[in-house]
């Protein structure tokens, strides 16, 4: 009995890693990458926009809809490029977007902690994605010196989620969500 249900076991395990491991018929498999980088100097502050593509999968969708919170961690840094000596860091800030589904109300909460009004509630699933996998008008640094280089580096990673006892076993696979964008790295000159 006790090797059936570990044979069993297995086998489901085996099932849907084999499910989950290949693209639908039609569908490609692309990796979430940041895009539409775009950096304002502005007199009194230099500002970030980006947003990352293929952020969202149908199963991390899913998840969502069911309830379970899902969280972006950003990362951005900027440096002062100096030639043959090592880069001056002038600005390194992490930041997370959380998205969780409140049943009852029937809407997506969405946190942001880089913005004042850090709390934006919203109907549509496809609303929140474009919410949570974009960053507007980051204050990076104060104005920068005209003439300089400087190197912007932008990760994203998709943090694991933790469940409760008991959802933890059920609910296993939620684990594999996880994923880091490679970093985004653009030199410019203000």
């Amino acid at each position: 009995m006790f090797r059936t249900v570990i044979f069993l076991g297995i086998a489901v395990l085996v099932h849907l890693s084999a499910i989950t491991a290949r693209p639908a018929f039609g569908e490609s498999q692309t990796s979430p990458a940041v895009d539409k980088v775009v950096i304002i100097n502005n007199p009194d502050a230099s500002q970030v926009s980006f947003e990352i593509k293929n952020a969202f999968t149908k199963e991390i969708e899913e998840g969502i809809k069911s309830g379970i919170p899902t969280t972006f961690t950003f990362f951005v840094e900027l440096y002062r490029k100096q030639g043959l000596w090592f880069d001056e860091t002038l600005a390194n800030m992490t930041f997370r977007h959380t998205v969780r589904y409140d049943n009852l109300k029937e809407e997506y909460e969405i946190l942001l902690e880089e913005q004042p009004q850090n709390v934006i509630r919203v109907k549509e699933i496809g609303q929140a994605k474009k919410i949570m996998a974009s960053s507007d008008n980051i204050i990076v640094k104060s104005a920068l010196k005209k003439g300089e280089t400087y190197q912007l580096r932008i990760k994203a990673t998709l943090d694991p989620v933790s469940l409760p006892f008991p959802l933890n076993y059920m609910l296993f696979f939620v684990s594999f969500w996880s994923y880091e964008t490679a970093w985004y790295e653009k030199e410019f000159t203000p």
